[in-house]
């Protein structure tokens, strides 16, 4: 399965050192999820097939990387428990202020890369800000926005 990012990547942008987490809890169907509900809607399906065959690294670096990372790892935390007993607690759920917390951070990101396509649409052919869903709609606060 081919994705923008691997399980390492993820690893290395979205846990602490800290945390220690091996690179087999996080896989790369869980990255593909993230790619296809958080990034996909956000690049348009050109540039994504454009950035899979290894096009446009500076943007997948500094911008798509992060998101992703940032989405898988909300998307695995309620399953990190099960797959690592070792890492956590198996008996404790993730608390729901903590999903909040990730959800807001992995946001951010969305919200980063489109306003830096937005601004620098003309480096990027295959973008095109009317499909971008965030150019349209935001979720604030659990407030659905449209403009």
């Amino acid at each position: 399965m081919k994705t923008i990012i691997s399980p390492k990547e993820v690893l290395s942008l979205a846990f602490t050192q800290d945390e220690s987490a091996n690179p087999a809890i996080v896989t790369h169907s869980d990255i593909a999820a993230a790619e296809m509900r958080y990034l996909l809607p956000i690049l348009g399906e050109k540039l994504y097939e454009k950035m899979l065959d290894g096009n446009y690294v500076q943007l997948k670096n500094e911008y798509v990387a992060p998101q992703v990372a940032a989405w898988t790892r909300y998307i695995v935390e309620p399953l990190l428990a099960k797959r690592c007993g070792v890492c956590r607690d198996t008996k404790s759920d993730v608390s729901v202020t903590a999903l909040r917390r990730l959800k807001r951070i992995a946001a951010s990101f969305s919200k980063r890369l489109t306003m830096h396509l937005n601004t620098m649409s003309d480096n990027y052919g295959e973008y095109n800000p009317e499909y971008n869903p965030l150019n349209h709609c935001s979720i604030d606060g659990d407030i659905v926005q449209i403009y």
